[in-house]
Order: structure tokens, then sequence, then C-alpha cells
């Protein structure tokens, strides 16, 4: 039996060691549910989001280069749903990212364009796609960030097109 993690396989003849947390009853308690409604045991899902967890704190971020060069290569996709300019500010921009970090991303659209809620959820999702980091891109009008926001975007930022 495996527990298939998104990266790899962790078999169960592996070497295994005993690890221990004291948790409160109650979070102990939804675990185990939560492991059940998923028809999981509850050592496999334990294991598989410590993996997770591993993996992600250990393959630490991504380079604003690695960045920008992913973003290039969807260019054509972002401009056909009317994206003119995008920008990447933050941390990550500024070299100080750390695993977990988000993607700051700023964007003006192509003149004439009307990007609906819809439209930016499509855009999220080819940038998220593009970048291998689910959920944690932040996309932003670049005329509608908060004056604060937009201050130090202007300080930071790197025009990816």
């Amino acid at each position: 039996m495996s527990v298939q993690n998104t990266s790899k396989f962790v078999s169960d003849s592996a070497e295994t060691a005993f690890l221990s947390a004291r948790v409160p009853v109650p979070l102990k308690n939804r675990f185990k549910a939560l492991a059940a409604e998923r028809g999981a045991k509850v050592q496999d899902l334990l294991q598989q989001i410590v993996q997770e967890y591993v993996d992600d704190q250990s393959s630490g971020p991504l380079a604003a280069t690695d960045v920008i060069a992913r973003l290039r290569s969807v260019r054509g996709d972002l401009e056909g749903q009317g994206i003119g300019h995008l920008y990447l500010f933050g941390s990550l921009a500024r070299g100080e990212a750390q695993a977990g970090s988000d993607i700051d991303l700023s964007y003006e659209p192509k003149q004439g364009a009307q990007l609906s809620l819809f439209d930016l959820a499509r855009l999220k999702d080819v940038l998220e796609t593009a970048l291998d980091m689910p959920g944690r891109v932040d996309l932003a009008p670049r005329a509608r960030l908060a004056p604060h926001v937009a201050e130090a975007a202007a300080n930071d930022e790197l025009r990816i097109f």
C-alpha cells in the first residue's frame, strides 16, 4: 500500500519512525473524522500531510527570474484574455521571498478590455498553473492598488511584459 503525494510515492516498505504530537482532543477527533470522510487511515493521511508540508518548506521560493520566465511563456494566453502588461512586485521582486511566500502580480488591461470576475478567475488559474503554485498568486489591477501598496510596488516592481 502507498500514499500518493503530488510529487512522489511514499511506500509502507520504506524505513519509518514514530512521530508523536500532543493535540487537543477535539482536534484529534476532527482529524479522525476527516480521514474517515476520505476513506483513509489516520496514519496515511497524517503521513501525506507531513510529507507535503516538508516538501513545501524544503523547496524554497522561486527566484524572480524563474517566475518571469514562466509567466512570459504564457504571455500569449494572458494577452488573449485581455492583459496588456503584467508586473511582479512584493517580496519576490525584492529578493526577500521565503518558502510559502505568495506571488504578487498587478496588471494593466489592454485598451478597451473589460475583464469580468470570471475572466479574472481564468487569468488567475493560468498564472497559478504556469507557476505551479495553486492558491499562492495574488492578482490585482495596477490602477486599483491601494495607495500605500501602489507606492511600495512602484519601488520594487518588475515588468514581466
